[in-house]
């Protein structure tokens, strides 16, 4: 799937000659943490609510506290060019360009993993597609009626569960997915093979990172290995002792 497909074309700009103070009412407005600067169809900036909150002066214009740089990705890219390249940066979502360079929407990475789920319906599930479907089940004769489907593609698929506070829950996560990988024979107990499963569950958890940043919780987790490629899926909700948070879902993948 391509990125046009998924992106949202309804985008959230202001102008470089706004003042401080109402990109911080616009971010404010529409509960979101950055905001694309753009002049015209063309995206020549990008600011945070991090680059405003030390700005005193409301009246400053954005064009000189935006950052110029801004990641951007061209609206034919796949969807896995697309979660490559949040992954890289770590960021939630990037502006899209068309081939002329115009600015025709943003895609996040909940477009993506919506993108997944959505991906070879026609045909058999990916691998990618069948962890999502398993960390989400709810009960146990789910959860079996999901890993007999799995199994039945030729996938090898593991489950798990774990949590923990947010210091401890990235270690947590790549310990108890990869016993869980060698336990039902998803990987082989060599330095390759597990790495894949490493770098997977990174790929998963930095999605979830940035959209609860300090946050601990309980997490359900499916391996699913399968065509030369291994995806990892995580469910389940951050919070702590004040917050008790939404669920969020997010998907890795490692080429093995």
């Amino acid at each position: 799937m391509l990125v046009k497909e998924l992106m949202s074309s309804t985008i959230i700009t202001v102008s470089p000659e706004a003042t401080v103070g109402e990109a911080e009412r616009l971010m404010s407005v529409n509960s979101i943490g950055k905001v694309v600067v753009a002049d015209g169809k063309q995206v020549i900036g990008i600011v945070t609510d991090g680059d405003l909150v030390n700005q005193h002066n409301l009246n400053i214009l954005i064009k000189e506290v935006m950052k110029a740089e801004v990641i951007t990705i061209n609206e034919n890219k796949s969807i896995q060019e697309a979660a490559q390249l949040l992954s890289d940066n770590q960021i939630s979502g990037v502006p899209v360009l068309d081939d002329e360079g115009e600015l025709v929407g943003i895609i996040t990475s909940s477009d993506i993993v919506s993108g997944y789920v959505k991906e070879e319906r026609t045909a058999k599930l990916s691998p990618e597609s069948s962890a999502i479907y398993l960390s989400m089940t709810r009960s146990r004769e789910y959860e079996n009626y999901w890993l007999d489907k799995i199994k039945g593609y030729g996938y090898r698929v593991a489950i798990t569960q774990t949590g923990a506070n947010a210091e401890n829950l990235p270690i947590k996560l790549r310990e108890s997915t990869t016993v869980a990988a060698i336990a039902r024979g998803v990987i082989r107990e060599n330095l390759r093979e597990k790495m894949a499963v490493s770098n997977a569950v990174k790929d998963a958890y930095t999605q979830l990172n940035l959209v609860n940043p300090g946050l601990g919780g309980g997490f359900k987790v499916a391996i699913v290995r399968g065509e030369g490629r291994l995806a990892v899926a995580v469910f389940g909700k951050f919070g702590h002792a004040l917050v008790d948070g939404p669920e969020q879902l997010s998907v890795g993948m490692s080429v093995i």
